[in-house]
C-alpha cells in the first residue's frame, strides 16, 4: 500500500504528459514519444540530388527497361506468362487501326460491369459531366463547359448522327483526355475494364436521357 501513491502519481504524470497537451501549439520541438516515421531521409519529386551528374532526384527508366504491367496490373506484374488482352482490349482500336465498333466480348458484359460502371463515372466523370452526362456538373458553375454526353438534342454530343462516337472511341477518350476539353486522361487511375465498364454505364445513360428527350418532346408536339 505504501507504494501505492508515489505510482499513481507517476502514472497520471505520464498520462497527462503524453495525453493531456494533444493539440495545443507551441514554439518549441515537440516531444516525440511514437514518431511514426513522420521525418525521412527520403527524396521529394523535382527537387535537387547531387548524387548524380544531372542533379536530378526524378530518374528515368534504366535504359532498356520492359515495360510490363503496373500497379493495376499486379497478376500481369508477377507472373510468368502475362496476358494484357487483346489490341481491341486495350486501345479500342483493332490490329488494322480502325475504332471498335462495340465494347470487346472479352471485356465481360454484364451487371456487375454496369455497377463498376457507374461507380467509376460517379467518382471520375460525374464532377464535370454531371449525373446524367448532360455536362451539368459542379465545374460547368466556375464558367467550364464540359461535353454533353448523353442528350441526342445538343449540338456537339456523342450521339450526333453526322458522327456517332464509336465505343472504342469513348474508351480512347477515357484513356487520354481531351485537350479540347481541358479533360486529363485515366488510364494511370483505372484499368481496361474499368474504363469498358464506365462505355457501357454511358451508353446506358445515353439511351435512358435519350428516351426521356424523345418522349418530352412529343409530349410538346402533340
Amino acid at each position: 500500500m505504501r507504494y501505492f501513491v508515489p505510482v499513481f502519481f507517476v502514472v497520471v504524470a505520464t498520462v497527462v504528459s503524453i495525453l493531456g497537451f494533444r493539440g495545443s501549439t507551441s514554439k518549441n520541438t515537440p516531444i516525440e514519444i511514437f514518431p511514426d516515421m513522420d521525418r525521412q531521409a527520403k527524396y521529394k519529386p523535382q527537387v535537387a540530388n547531387d548524387f548524380y551528374a544531372d542533379n536530378r532526384a526524378d530518374r528515368l527508366p534504366v535504359q532498356g527497361t520492359a515495360l510490363r504491367g503496373n500497379g493495376l496490373e499486379l497478376d500481369n506484374v508477377f507472373s510468368r506468362e502475362p496476358n494484357f488482352g487483346s489490341t481491341a482490349f486495350r486501345t479500342g482500336k483493332t490490329d488494322e487501326g480502325e475504332w471498335v465498333s462495340i465494347i470487346p466480348d472479352e471485356t465481360g458484359i454484364d451487371m456487375s460491369l454496369m455497377r463498376l460502371g457507374r461507380e467509376g463515372y460517379d467518382i471520375h466523370c460525374a464532377v464535370c459531366h454531371g449525373k446524367y452526362g448532360n455536362g451539368r456538373g459542379v465545374t460547368a458553375q466556375f464558367g467550364l463547359a464540359p461535353r454533353n454526353l448523353s442528350d441526342p438534342s445538343q449540338s456537339g454530343t456523342y450521339l450526333e448522327t453526322a458522327a456517332p462516337w464509336t465505343d472504342g472511341q469513348i474508351y480512347h477518350a477515357i484513356s487520354y483526355g481531351s485537350a479540347s476539353q481541358i479533360m486529363l486522361g485515366l488510364k494511370d487511375k483505372l484499368s481496361p475494364r474499368e474504363r469498358w465498364a464506365i462505355v457501357l454505364y454511358l451508353r446506358a445513360l445515353q439511351d435512358y436521357v435519350g428516351t426521356a428527350t424523345a418522349s418530352t418532346t412529343k409530349d410538346k408536339d402533340s
